[in-house]
């Protein structure tokens, strides 16, 4: 891979962008199409069920991994407020993550299915991205 010198900020976004949003496509198509080859199936084996799921999980994992290279790809202003917000973001859903798992563990709350969490990391880090923005928040808090 090209050191983070070989990309401009501009560059860096685009390539981002054009392997993101296939991914999320093919993410979404996978939730609706998988369910529906199942369901479609009478009495599917498991390996076929785990073939689905893990074919419905990849894109996530391949999100994280733009994500990581786009990161190296930028620049150190736009890399530090990114990570500053995924820490302050993963931090929120973890420790939300271990109290309603012990929330569950007394029978006090419901089950909640695991999948929820990559949802909910996006949702805590663009959370904390709007409030960087909003408070004109330099990165590391300072």
């Amino acid at each position: 891979m090209p050191s983070s010198s070989a990309f401009t900020f501009k560059q860096a976004n685009r390539r981002y962008r054009y392997a993101f949003w296939p991914a999320i496509g093919f993410y979404v198509i996978a939730c609706f199409a998988g369910p529906m080859l199942l369901k479609a199936m009478t009495d599917p084996p498991k390996w076929i069920a785990g073939v689905v799921a893990v074919v419905t999980a990849a894109p996530i994992a391949i999100v994280f991994w733009l994500m990581g290279r786009w990161l190296k790809e930028t620049d150190e202003y736009t890399r530090a407020t990114h990570i500053d917000a995924m820490l302050v973001g993963g931090g929120i859903l973890f420790s939300l993550s271990i109290g309603w798992g012990f929330l569950e563990l007394f029978d006090v709350a419901p089950h909640l299915p695991t999948f929820w969490v990559a949802p909910g990391f996006f949702f805590f880090y663009g959370a904390t991205r709007c409030v960087q923005r909003l408070l004109g928040s330099k990165a590391g808090g300072e």
